[in-house]
């Protein structure tokens, strides 16, 4: 610990990160410039995987003895049953209707801060996987809070399509560049003065960072999804084999 550093890579990105990149955070435009290729596999791999999960998931039946209610659940509807002017299910209600409602209220301040994390990602702490990753703790809240069906009837999210634009934003992005003579994946940036504003930073990389946003944002909402339709599914009977003999009542085994 006491010899000094020898001259690695991390100096190169530090002292390169705003001149070449144009970005103060030296994480996200390694992400999405020095090292772009590798984040367009990484968000590939990630679609796949998205994929991959909802496939094994959509035929999944949970096993009989797991769905059952939940012993508290039990006692309160029994509860709710045996009281005349309840129906079953509102004392449960009642307990989560605060924590439902201030919930349902984070849900557009939770985007607005998703929003904030991608804008000012490429010079401060921030940028497509973190705002990608914040907006989906906001679909997580409303599937807490209001239901699987509660939800998908008042939104309509379509991961797929957050999956597939995102990873062609990403795929337009680099291949803009070969179009002016450029490698696959090189970036641009320069100043632009807007007016009210002043000069604001604009870089392509903020383009490639849109498309990473859009498909964590779809992968992880396809994957909750597929999760929290399993709340609402019946498990299947195993069906019984052609060669499996049929034991009367009563006969012994």
């Amino acid at each position: 610990m006491t010899r000094p550093l020898p001259d690695m890579i991390s100096r190169y990105f530090i002292e390169n990160a705003y001149k070449q990149g144009g970005g103060r955070n030296v994480v996200n435009v390694i992400l999405v410039d020095f090292r772009g290729f590798d984040t367009l596999g990484e968000i590939t791999v990630l679609a796949i995987v998205a994929l991959t999960g909802y496939s094994l998931l959509r035929r999944f039946r949970p096993a009989r003895e797991s769905v059952a209610a939940p012993v508290q659940q039990r006692v309160q509807h029994a509860f709710d049953a045996a009281q005349p002017d309840r129906a079953v299910g509102d004392t449960l209600t009642d307990y989560l209707w605060i924590p439902r409602l201030i919930m349902e209220w984070l849900f557009p301040f939770i985007l607005v801060l998703a929003v904030y994390l991608f804008i000012r990602g490429h010079d401060l702490p921030g940028g497509g996987f973190a705002a990608g990753i914040t907006m989906s703790v906001a679909l997580i809240l409303q599937y807490m809070a209001g239901g699987t069906r509660s939800v998908e009837a008042r939104l309509r999210i379509r991961p797929l399509r957050w999956i597939g634009g995102g990873l062609l934003c990403a795929l337009a992005t680099g291949a803009g560049s070969l179009t002016f003579g450029y490698q696959f994946l090189s970036s641009y940036f320069r100043y632009v003065d807007v007016p009210l504003i002043g000069s604001v930073p604009f870089a392509t990389a903020l383009l490639f960072d849109l498309g990473v946003f859009s498909l964590v944002v779809g992968a992880t909402a396809l994957i909750l999804i597929a999760l929290a339709h399993q709340s609402i599914r019946t498990p299947r009977p195993f069906p019984r084999l052609q060669s499996e003999p049929v034991i009367a009542k009563g006969e012994p085994l």
